[in-house]
């Protein structure tokens, strides 16, 4: 029978894969910087191949690591997934649970949601994080976090999505603005007055930028905020127009402090999900808040 691979060299070797330095596997696995590198030697020597190599401080990853960077990092996220499920069920609702989503949906949707997971697992250690939908991704396909609330890009990578639902980004304007006295603004228009957005990064900001450019125009004098709630208070003001999801300025444009603007027929669309990484397996923490997003979502959908 031969011998399995220590899995302790294999988290070392996959840390090091992720950081790309000795020195920071070594604080992250709380470890000194020798023991992680006799770690990955003694790797190397098990499995008789070169895994990586050093060129100045670099470290670079042969063709035989990257072979087994694949392998690996599925092994230790079974075990981990093997462990977590054993706990569930010594331990009905007790663990952990690390969700990330926008700031939007934080003050949007998570509350909601938060509210009924909460009444089932009243001991889980909950923790939320607030990013952007890339940053997401990212964190998702590290195991950093294990469910993310995204709007979903057109290509994904490594990463499992469950829709939710699907919104519209309206142009809005202060009742005071000029555009608000016209029925139909056209892009040339719209693209001469000052835009207040959503993070350059986002995927927000992307897909507004992308209408523009199918429109033929270029966004040009823009401001970036990362937080939808201060978008709202300077168009409000008069500061600028925006792009805004329809569901989020409903009450304002109700009272009458934004107007919403007619662009035409071409919309904006965006589809929300809940993601995380293909490789893992939900636990049961993780298949409730999945399904109470999707129930939370659905209710929304109806209303929009």
């Amino acid at each position: 029978m031969q011998e399995t691979i220590d899995s302790r060299q294999l988290l070392a070797f996959c840390t090091l894969v992720q950081t790309g330095s000795f020195t920071e596997t070594a604080h992250i696995l709380n470890l000194t910087q020798s023991a992680i590198s006799h770690s990955v030697k003694n790797l190397e020597l098990d499995l008789r191949c070169q895994l990586v190599t050093r060129t100045g401080r670099k470290i670079n990853i042969t063709a035989d690591g990257e072979a087994l960077y694949k392998d690996a990092r599925h092994i230790l996220n079974q075990m981990q997934g093997a462990r977590l499920r054993i706990q569930d069920r010594q331990n009905w609702g007790r663990g952990r649970l690390r969700v990330g989503a926008s700031t939007t949906a934080c003050q949007h949707l998570l509350p909601s949601i938060l509210r009924e997971y909460n009444e089932c697992f009243p001991d889980c250690i909950l923790t939320i994080i607030p990013a952007d939908t890339p940053q997401l991704l990212d964190m998702t396909r590290r195991h950093e976090i294990d469910l993310a609330i995204i709007v979903t890009p057109n290509e994904l990578k490594n990463i499992e999505v469950k829709p939710l639902f699907s919104d519209e980004l309206i142009l809005v304007a202060s009742p005071i603005h000029e555009l608000a006295q016209n029925k139909r603004v056209q892009m040339e228009k719209i693209a001469q007055e000052r835009m207040v957005l959503y993070n350059k990064g986002s995927l927000t900001f992307d897909l507004i930028e992308q209408y523009f450019r199918q429109s033929k125009v270029q966004l040009q004098n823009y401001i970036e905020l990362g937080s939808m709630e201060a978008i709202k208070e300077l168009v409000k003001i008069n500061y600028g127009v925006s792009f805004l999801a329809s569901w989020t300025v409903e009450d304002e444009i109700n009272a009458g402090s934004l107007v919403q603007i007619s662009t035409g027929k071409r919309t904006i669309i965006r589809n929300w999900g809940v993601c995380y990484a293909k490789d893992k397996k939900l636990s049961i923490n993780e298949e409730t808040f999945l399904g109470l997003s999707q129930a939370v979502a659905s209710t929304m959908q109806s209303a929009l």
